[in-house]
């Protein structure tokens, strides 16, 4: 990369003229780091292109962030692109019945996920858990939901709550927002992951009041912490046992870890899913799939139930040629091997960098999601995060994106791989990381 301080005149002044007529110049809370470099100074990107992405000046980056995780193919893919300006060729939006794409692009849904009997499409993530949520109060008449401390669900009001929380705010209702009413969060409990005892406590102190559980499977917003052996199946028992309606918010992990989610991995089926980004290659799709008697509650079609679902833009033919075509280059180019086999190129990698730079750190990793966390202690819950040296993480993926390394340097996210990686990139990645590593090391 070009020095920092050479760059930063076209962002900067694109930076100030977002400003005048956007608040804050940005238009999420979540890109909001990524405005600047360590130095303060904006770094705006124009071009993405396979697994690269270049800022205003021309600076090259290796993408590991990849749209925080829409991104699966590869960046401006030709065959999705090609797809997608296809189908806008012939329809755009009608606002009546349905289409061939939306059809086709269930059916390939239903053929892959196995928790999908019914699907119904949207455009965001946060909509499709507003309408699972919504959807096991109805089926149950109860009203209370058990959500996990680290687990990101949107920003639907009843699950906007105990996400990155600080020390003190555990064992609260830690809301993300101003704006949100006590009365929004009262009938939600939030309960530490992978503690299958909590939640069994919990369902027992609320007999027939729980209507719904909802979690990431693999919980990728604490960076990347997998389910311990049996809890996923232990949680789908308790859910058995007690009515309860359990939900897989599989919005980051779907049809990115596998064709199927991790519910295909692990072999333990939601009643509900929601799923999103990885499913249309950073065109805006969504959906929620689930089991018939659950989906039947809509009011959509010739449907008996009463859960409003609607939207303008639900099913849009651009998302959904993305979607179907997606899939198939899902399918035809073998994705997830190749995710395999460049996933432990990296971890083994890594690891032996720590090793040499005599680093205390530890490398977490799950289909196509990886990281390193500076502490000798894996993490199970969210507790875990508070004992890794958060500092050295963050400062660690600044020296990363100073080598030309796109590792968003906020902790605890993780790293989202690409299909368009090559060897040479990996190889990249791997020289900027040992020096890295050297860098941050004591």
């Amino acid at each position: 990369m070009d020095d920092p301080d050479s760059h930063a005149s076209r962002s900067a002044t694109l930076v100030e003229r977002a400003r005048a007529s956007t608040p804050g110049g940005i238009n999420s809370t979540s890109r909001t780091q990524l405005m600047q470099t360590r130095d303060g100074e904006p770094v705006c990107f124009e071009k993405a292109a396979g697994a690269e992405l270049f800022d205003a000046d021309g600076n090259r980056y290796i993408d590991y962030l990849n749209g925080w995780g829409p991104v699966i193919l590869g960046h401006c893919d030709e065959d999705v692109n090609r797809a997608v300006c296809s189908a806008l060729e012939q329809r755009d939006i009608v606002g009546m019945s349905t289409s061939e794409l939306e059809v086709e692009a269930a059916e390939l849904v239903v053929e892959h996920v196995p928790s999908a009997e019914l699907v119904q499409f949207g455009t965001t993530g946060s909509e499709v858990v507003t309408h699972a949520v919504r959807c096991a109060r109805a089926h149950t008449g109860r009203s209370k939901i058990i959500k996990f401390q680290g687990h990101y669900h949107g920003w639907y009001d009843p699950v906007a709550m105990n996400y990155i929380s600080k020390p003190e705010n555990l064992d609260t209702r830690d809301v993300i927002s101003t704006g949100i009413l006590d009365s929004a969060v009262e009938e939600t409990i939030v309960l530490p992951f992978n503690d299958l005892e909590a939640v069994s406590e919990a369902v027992a102190a609320h007999e027939d009041e729980i209507a719904g559980i909802i979690l990431e499977p693999v919980a990728h917003d604490m960076g990347c912490v997998p389910p311990r052996e049996g809890y996923l199946q232990g949680l789908r028992d308790i859910c058995d046992e007690n009515g309860i309606v359990l939900i897989f918010d599989e919005i980051i992990t779907g049809f990115r870890h596998a064709m199927g989610g991790v519910q295909a991995l692990e072999g333990v089926t939601p009643d509900l899913t929601t799923m999103a980004k990885a499913v249309a290659n950073g065109y805006p799709a969504s959906l929620l799939c689930g089991r018939e008697e659950f989906m039947n509650q809509f009011t959509t079609g010739e449907r008996g139930g009463g859960v409003y679902f609607a939207g303008t833009y639900n099913a849009h033919t651009g998302s959904m040629a993305a979607v179907v075509e997606t899939i198939r280059q899902l399918e035809a180019r073998n994705v997830h091997e190749t995710f395999d086999r460049r996933r432990e190129q990296l971890v083994s990698g890594l690891e032996d960098h720590i090793e040499d730079a005599g680093v205390t750190a530890r490398v977490h990793a799950y289909g196509g999601v990886f990281g390193t966390y500076f502490s000798e202690d894996p993490i199970y819950q969210y507790r875990d995060l508070l004992e890794h040296d958060s500092e050295r993480f963050q400062n660690f993926r600044w020296e990363m994106v100073d080598r030309g390394v796109m590792m968003v340097p906020k902790f605890p996210r993780a790293n989202l791989l690409n299909a368009s990686l090559t060897d040479e990139h990996i190889e990249e990645t791997l020289e900027a990381a040992g020096e890295a590593l050297r860098a941050v090391s004591d």
